[in-house]
């Protein structure tokens, strides 16, 4: 019951991801030339170790448009995760490792599990590597420099502070 109210929801925030993943690839000409050799592959994420008191996420599937962008693959959205092999290329994520990557102030790859075509593969890694969402500059766009920088480092501080207490919390006394 609870997951049919979510659905919705979750199909709505995908688009919001979607449009968040494209706005960083489309930052980054080298990031849509990669994928343009991989017009029509899919790339599916599904989670492991997603906390039991949280909804699943939905599941995600995209595709690579003409443009070097991502398209949310609706078709796939319906069909359960493991069933056919309907994706080039799934991505694993741990929610745990994910948590931990963030509250570390998100430095280096994302810790992700790639499998499919290799080729594919390689670039959707190097995606991962070396894409940054500069959320400072597009802030700076709306409110001006200032007050960017000023969010920024009150973010960072933010963020740093919680990852000092998580690592308080799991060191046994």
């Amino acid at each position: 019951m609870l997951q049919a109210l979510l659905e919705p929801l979750g199909r709505e925030a995908l688009g919001r991801v979607t449009l968040l993943l494209n706005h960083v690839l489309a930052a980054e000409p080298e990031a849509t030339r990669r994928l343009l050799g991989h017009v029509g592959r899919s790339i599916g994420v599904q989670w492991r170790q997603w906390p039991a008191l949280l909804p699943a996420p939905p599941r995600a599937v995209w595709r690579v448009t003409p443009a070097g962008l991502l398209e949310l693959d609706e078709d796939l959205l319906l069909v359960p995760v493991g069933v056919g092999e309907e994706e080039t290329l799934v991505v694993t994520l741990d929610g745990s490792e994910m948590l931990r990557w963030g509250l570390a102030g998100m430095a280096g790859r994302p810790p992700m599990d790639i499998r499919g075509d290799a080729a594919f593969a390689a670039e959707v890694a190097w995606l991962a590597e070396n894409l940054r969402w500069d959320i400072e500059d597009d802030l700076a766009r709306v409110i001006g420099d200032g007050p960017a920088r000023l969010l920024g480092r009150l973010g960072g501080g933010l963020a740093q502070t919680v990852g000092a207490f998580v690592q308080r919390v799991r060191r046994p006394a």
